[in-house]
């Protein structure tokens, strides 16, 4: 399968003045679910630029994941609160076109996190993302390279309804049909909406198939799905596990040897940059449109480095 050229290309906004009109100094921060590494290491950066830049970081989202009308109220309370500016990592792709649209037209910068959406960057709307393609990339070198290039894996979370995950899910099978022919995959399944979801498809497959060599996820509930059904079945460590997004229990699955890396969005950075956008718009100034972060491999071996823990930190007091 082809990955065509991303869509997503670079631009410079020059908005000068009309994103500079309100008197708050707090800026929303929408993620896409509560109380996970991904997204609270996205605070942490946030919340350390906003201290820098004389701002406030005004944090919630919705408790699950699926949870688009939730996440929608939450934007649309920000709009109507007249935020200095709102930054979102959506749910769905095209579930916050009308409220996104909505911020715009009220004059307050918006930058989307995470994940795409189907507006054009520009018009005080700034795109700060993971680069899936890359991530993508990685996690079929890194399962390539695991098993030697030969041997049956099983693919999970896939999500079409997220731009980046089906970016990430091109990649990966385009790098790895073409770099290792000789690894076939035998099961793909759908992104869960929670772990127990996803563990209950990953011991399915488990149980089906006992010469699995690998499982390879697309998100981080389905890597750590995929690593408690292993646990269950005490297979933990005999099935190689290359996951993508960090969460807290899948970095333990590393250091214990039962996950053997984790290719992990800089959220840390996402967050950051997009505050910066934010406070820049406000000031009048010029910005770059979309800004595409690299994604980190995470293994056993760099996992306690200091650049590594601060990806990965989940204190969004730290540094304040």
């Amino acid at each position: 399968m082809g990955v065509a050229a991303p869509a997503i290309i670079g631009c410079w906004l020059a908005v000068r003045g009309s994103f500079a009109n309100s008197p708050s100094q707090t800026i929303a921060f929408i993620a896409r679910t509560t109380g996970n590494e991904l997204w609270e290491a996205a605070h942490a950066g946030a919340r350390r630029a906003a201290s820098r830049d004389g701002f406030r970081i005004y944090w919630n989202a919705p408790t699950r994941d699926d949870d688009a009308e939730r996440q929608i109220d939450l934007v649309q309370s920000a709009i109507h609160r007249k935020d200095a500016g709102l930054v979102v990592a959506p749910i769905q792709y095209l579930s916050l076109i009308s409220p996104l649209r909505e911020a715009m037209a009220r004059h307050i910068p918006v930058a989307v996190v995470g994940s795409s959406v189907p507006i054009p960057a520009g018009n005080g709307l700034v795109l700060v993302l993971n680069d899936d393609v890359v991530m993508g990339r990685m996690a079929a070198r890194s399962v390539g390279a695991l098993l030697h290039g030969s041997g049956k894996i099983a693919l999970l979370g896939i999500n079409p309804n997220l731009t980046g995950n089906w970016i990430r899910f091109n990649s990966f099978e385009f790098t790895l049909g073409s770099e290792f022919p000789g690894i076939s995959i035998i099961e793909r399944k759908a992104s869960s909406s929670t772990v127990e979801e996803a563990a209950v498809d990953a011991e399915q497959i488990l149980l089906g198939d006992s010469h699995l060599d690998a499982i390879v996820s697309l998100t981080s509930s389905d890597s750590e799905g995929a690593l408690t059904a292993l646990r269950l079945l005490h297979r933990a460590g005999d099935v190689h596990v290359v996951g993508c997004d960090q969460e807290l229990d899948l970095m333990e699955g590393i250091r214990e040897g039962q996950v053997d890396s984790i290719i992990a969005e800089n959220t840390y950075v996402i967050g950051q940059r997009a505050e910066e956008a934010i406070a820049a718009l406000h000031h009048g100034q010029t910005v770059e449109g979309t800004v595409l972060i690299p994604p980190i491999l995470i293994t056993r071996d760099n996992i306690d480095r200091p650049e590594i823990q601060q990806i990965l930190s989940i204190d969004w007091r730290s540094g304040l």
